[in-house]
């Protein structure tokens, strides 16, 4: 890559297009760094040129070689092309004496990295990341954004040759991802011992319908952790533990693309597809897909789903981006609910770890989710910028399953007749949705006095309508029929459980305006504060039980946080925030009442030379007027009572050692618990599925020398603790631990790879959450195959 003070020669991986560069007066090495980072331009300079000298930095939207001579500007260097077309820097005819050197010849220093629009490299083999928009919706430096923010690059992904989305989360300290084999009809991520759910480009999947595991269209996933109300308040409201930002592939200047297959243990298959074509210099096309189709080592199970994601962004190359975006996916499979506590993780019998609950011809479960979405920005200046963004989309899942039953209901956990009986049921549950999402903000960036400002205006609108019904059939009282599950034979037939006529109702509306501001004092006090005034509005009504009921709440909503860098290496940092969120398919007593969240969260950020990075954090969560049964009313209805707390630390740990050597390291600490006893279980008692302990270490290895290169090899270990199944904290899951191990090559026009998954074949049981409870037996050792041609 190269840069002419005079004329720009900017290769491929670069963006040669102006861009918003905001890079703090700090040490000229370091501004170099960020510089590339955000450009794509490689620098080399001798160690001697550069050693003591400091930047003023620059802020501002600049063309890379304008931005490069702001960043040199009074430090005596000026840039060079070289014939390879490095960009080299030299000293200018006028150049300041150099620091004295104590006769220790310094070595050459080399600035390299590669980014694309959001600071990510264009190689994709840097592990780390320094900016996120995801959690201000402004680009900001993680080092300056006093939150906890975690991001897996696709790199991570690729390394780890992941299957799924929620593989690729458990490089996130404190995140407990849904299990895959879970229909896509709710979404069970837990991060710090709540709800989380899952984003797509800013936008809630509220129940994460369709083909919610698929990687083929992610170029990252951007973890925030806590309520994150000011700007993520779609659907019901902010979701407590935090939200998963899938950020997706878009349009590239450059042609590219990618066709493979992956194949694997039981029967997997999955061919997909990458590839982007500009269209003109003005226009540009991506189109990502994938289809997958696998057995299972779960009996009966055989999963079938896709995805396609075409994307088209009209741009004039330097102010104005419009951007199109669809995505039609598709879920098919056998409802699998898992197995009950007795005969698994206790009990007086021993249930076949393979089994599938229910008739081996039972129809498949379906999840469907089809939308579409429009992103405009627009740069008007140097200070004030545009981002608008609307989706309109629609999605359904159909689950048909012949349930256990047991002494503790559908939780079943424990026989209905002991030892080793339960009743089965044939029941369906139906639900449809509509969304409309508008999201827009203006951005002011701006220097006064001895301060660096953003400042952000921005309103948003959701309405979520969600219609479906539950049928379920006991037969004469009885059940369908029942099971002993030591020796299963399922005689009873599935059928249609019900008439399957929607009688539930649900209006999700939640709209608000924010404004916040960032600011910079004296390059080592970063400040950040906002508010949002919002409304959570959740219209209910079953038609059956002639049900109505309406919750409205308008509330004020604070966040501010500060955060202080001790040294250019290490950051201290402090974050207040609050959250609202409606609780739908609830009967209340009185008048219905949205859930508040109280986040609170502090502790350390470092960045050594953008080698090793990370944080260490200690957290508490308050969460109240959670929907609760009164036992004072006769038809048992909810009040908004129930109180929960989750406390805990965590640390996530990028080191970049070399160019060739990566690692990723997490660990958890979460004590989540009811801190009042009205939701019917004691005080005191953990929350269900949340380990107290889990954590993640991977290395990755890529050969250098000359008769290896293209090699690369990794392996890692997750470990977690036990859980319990469901909140009344009668049994628990097992502790358990995994090795993965992967081996990839790759040139300019292909690559293949492989990878083991559980290497030492670990037999462990892990909580489920079906019907809040049961569990769900480990997969054993399995193997993938992958294997693309690219150009």
């Amino acid at each position: 890559m190269a840069l002419s003070a005079t004329s720009s020669v900017v290769a491929a991986d670069a963006d040669p297009r102006p861009a918003d560069y905001d890079i703090q007066s700090q040490s000229l090495d370091k501004a170099l760094v960020d510089f590339s980072l955000k450009s794509g331009v490689q620098v080399v300079a001798d160690g001697k040129l550069t050693a003591g000298l400091k930047s003023s930095g620059v802020s501002g939207h600049y063309a890379p070689e304008q931005a490069l001579q702001k960043l040199l500007a009074g430090t005596g260097l000026t840039v060079l092309s070289s014939k390879n077309g490095t960009v080299t820097l030299e000293k200018t005819a006028t150049a300041a004496p150099e620091p004295q050197s104590s006769g220790t010849t310094l070595p050459t220093v080399t600035v390299s990295a590669t980014a694309d629009a959001e600071l990510s490299d264009a190689n994709g083999k840097n592990y780390a990341v320094y900016s996120s928009k995801s959690a201000t919706r402004t680009d900001t430096p993680i080092m300056q954004t006093p939150q906890s923010i975690q991001v897996v690059k696709r790199s991570v992904i690729d390394d780890q040759q992941n299957i799924t989305v929620s593989e690729s989360l458990r490089n996130v300290s404190g995140v407990i991802p849904t299990n895959p084999l879970y229909t896509p009809s709710a979404d069970r991520t837990r991060i710090r011992g709540f709800a989380a759910e899952q984003l797509i480009d800013g936008f809630t999947q509220y129940y994460s319908p369709g083909d919610r595991e698929s990687t083929v269209n992610v170029e990252r996933i951007e973890v925030l952790k806590g309520n994150n109300a000011i700007l993520y308040s779609g659907g019901s409201g902010s979701p407590v533990g935090g939200v998963v930002n899938i950020v997706s592939k878009l349009p590239k200047a450059q042609a590219f693309g990618e066709v493979g297959v992956k194949i694997g243990t039981n029967d997997f298959y999955q061919p997909f597809v990458d590839i982007n074509q500009p269209l003109h210099k003005n226009v540009l096309f991506r189109f990502t897909g994938e289809y997958t189709n696998a057995s299972n080592f779960i009996d009966t199970v055989n999963t079938k789903r896709f995805n396609i994601n075409p994307t088209l962004t009209f741009t004039n190359n330097d102010s104005t981006t419009f951007t199109l975006q669809g995505k039609v996916s598709h879920w098919d499979q056998p409802e699998y609910q898992g197995l009950p506590a007795n005969g698994t993780v206790m009990g007086k019998f021993s249930a076949h770890r393979k089994s599938f609950i229910g008739p081996a011809d039972i129809p498949d479960s379906h999840s469907d989710f089809n939308a579409v979405w429009g992103t405009l920005d627009h740069k008007f200046n140097d200070v004030w910028s545009l981002n608008v963004k609307a989706r309109y989309a629609n999605s359904k899942f159909d689950e048909k399953v012949q349930t256990l039953f047991g002494a503790d209901g559908f939780v079943a956990d424990r026989p209905f007749f002991a030892p080793s009986t339960w009743l089965l049921a044939n029941a369906e549950l139906y639900q449809e949705q509509e969304e409309r999402s508008f999201l827009g903000n203006v951005t002011a960036k701006f220097d006064l006095g001895p301060t660096k400002n953003t400042v952000l205006f921005g309103a948003d609108h959701s309405d979520f309508i969600d219609k479906g019904y539950i049928d379920a059939d006991f037969g004469a009282g009885f059940g369908v029929g029942s099971v002993d599950l030591n020796n299963p034979k399922y005689t009873a037939p599935y059928k249609k459980a019900g008439l399957g006529v929607n009688n539930m109702f649900v209006d999700n509306v939640t709209y608000g305006g924010y404004s916040q501001w960032q600011s910079t004092l004296f390059d080592r006090f970063h400040l950040l504060t906002s508010v949002r005034i919002a409304h959570v509005g959740v219209d209910f009504e079953n038609t059956t039980s002639k049900t109505v009921s309406t919750a409205n709440k308008t509330k004020v909503l604070p966040r501010v946080g500060a955060m202080f860098d001790v040294t250019d290496e290490f950051s201290l940092f402090i974050n207040y925030s609050e959250g609202l969120r409606g609780q739908p398919f609830v009967n209340f007593v009185s008048t219905a009442v949205p859930e508040d969240t109280i986040t609170l969260e502090g502790g350390l950020k470092f960045d050594f030379a953008h080698q090793l990075t990370g944080q260490v954090v200690g957290y508490q969560i308050d969460r109240s007027h959670v929907a609760v049964t009164d036992n004072t009313d006769v038809l048992q209805r909810a009040k908004a009572a129930g109180q929960q707390r989750s406390v805990g630390f965590e640390t996530d740990v990028v080191w970049q050692a070399t160019d060739a050597l990566s690692f990723i390291a997490n660990y958890a600490h979460t004590d989540a618990e009811f801190t009042d006893n009205l939701a019917g279980v004691p005080q005191g008692n953990k929350l269900a599925l949340v380990p107290q302990n889990s954590g993640r270490l991977w290395a990755n290895y890529r050969f250098s020398q000359e008769w290896l290169r293209g090699f690369s090899i990794g392996g890692g270990l997750y470990a977690q603790s036990e859980a319990f199944l469901s909140n009344n904290n009668n049994f628990k899951s097992d502790g358990y631990h995994t090795f993965d191990a992967s081996l990839s090559y790759e040139q300019k026009n292909f690559k293949v790879s492989a990878t083991v998954k559980n290497l030492t074949d670990e037999d462990y049981y892990q909580a489920y959450g079906y019907f809040d409870g049961r569990v769900i037996p480990s997969q054993g050792t399995s193997a993938y195959f992958t294997a693309s041609v690219k150009y």
